[in-house]
C-alpha cells in the first residue's frame, strides 16, 4: 500500500466498515460518521485516527487503533499500546475490546501473545488486516448469518441439548474472519442460520476458542 491515495481511500473505507460492523453490534457511532476522504486524510497526517466507542446499552467501551505507519506490529509495541490504555490512561478495562488496525495478517509470534494476553490477564484485542475491512463480511452472500448468544440464552442453549460444559459444542476460532468482525471472545457462543436448497433455515452453534 504505498500509494499515499490509494492508503488513505483503504484507511477511509476500513473505518466506515468498522462503524457499521460496531453499529450493527449497538454501540454509539454518531460522533465518527459524515467524515469525508479529505478529514480522514487530515487525520491520518495528523495522527488522530483513533475512536473510543461506547456501547448504547451497557455502557461497554470498543478502543480502535490505526497502526498503518508502515511498521511492524510487534509484541514490544502492542505492550506499549496496552500499558497506555489499561493502566496509564484507564481509557479501558478487562471488559471492554482493544481493536488494532494493521496493514498485514499479525504473525504468529503476536497471535501467541493475543491468546496470552487473554488467557492470563483477560485483555481482548482483535487485530484487523485493513485488507479485509474493504467490505462488510458479515454482508457477504456466502457468510451465514450470525448472532453472539447471551449469558441467559447460552444457558438454554446448554439446557435444551443437555450439554454440560460449552466444550461438548464445535468450536469457531477466535481469529476467523467473521468470529474477528464479530469481536468473538474465547467462551462465547454464537449462532448461525444455515439456509438449504428448500428455503428452510436452521440454526447451528459454535463455542468460540
Amino acid at each position: 500500500m504505498n500509494n499515499s491515495s490509494d492508503k488513505i481511500r483503504a484507511i477511509y473505507k476500513s473505518r466506515s466498515t468498522l462503524l457499521e460492523l460496531l453499529d450493527a453490534q449497538g454501540y454509539d457511532v454518531e460522533d465518527y460518521v459524515e467524515f469525508s476522504l479529505n478529514e480522514v486524510d487530515a487525520m491520518f497526517n495528523n495522527d488522530q485516527l483513533d475512536m473510543l466507542l461506547t456501547h448504547k446499552d451497557n455502557g461497554k467501551k470498543t478502543y480502535i487503533k490505526y497502526y498503518t505507519n508502515g511498521g511492524q506490529l510487534h509484541v514490544r509495541k502492542m505492550t506499549e499500546m496496552i500499558d497506555e490504555l489499561y493502566n496509564i490512561e484507564n481509557v479501558l478495562n478487562k471488559d471492554d475490546d482493544f481493536i488494532i488496525i494493521y496493514e498485514d495478517d499479525p504473525n504468529d509470534t503476536v497471535v501467541t501473545n493475543l491468546k496470552y494476553l487473554y488467557d492470563n490477564e483477560g485483555i481482548f484485542i482483535v487485530v484487523h488486516n485493513i485488507k479485509r475491512l474493504q467490505f462488510n463480511i458479515l454482508e457477504h452472500s456466502l457468510v451465514p448469518e450470525s448472532r453472539k448468544l447471551n449469558a441467559i440464552e447460552t444457558d438454554d442453549l446448554m439446557k435444551k441439548y443437555n450439554l454440560s460444559k460449552l466444550s461438548q459444542l464445535p468450536e469457531v476460532s477466535r481469529f476467523d474472519p467473521q468470529s474477528l468482525a464479530m469481536c468473538l471472545r474465547p467462551g462465547q457462543v454464537c449462532e448461525y442460520k444455515r439456509q438449504s436448497n428448500t428455503a428452510i433455515t436452521t440454526n447451528y452453534y459454535r463455542v468460540c476458542v
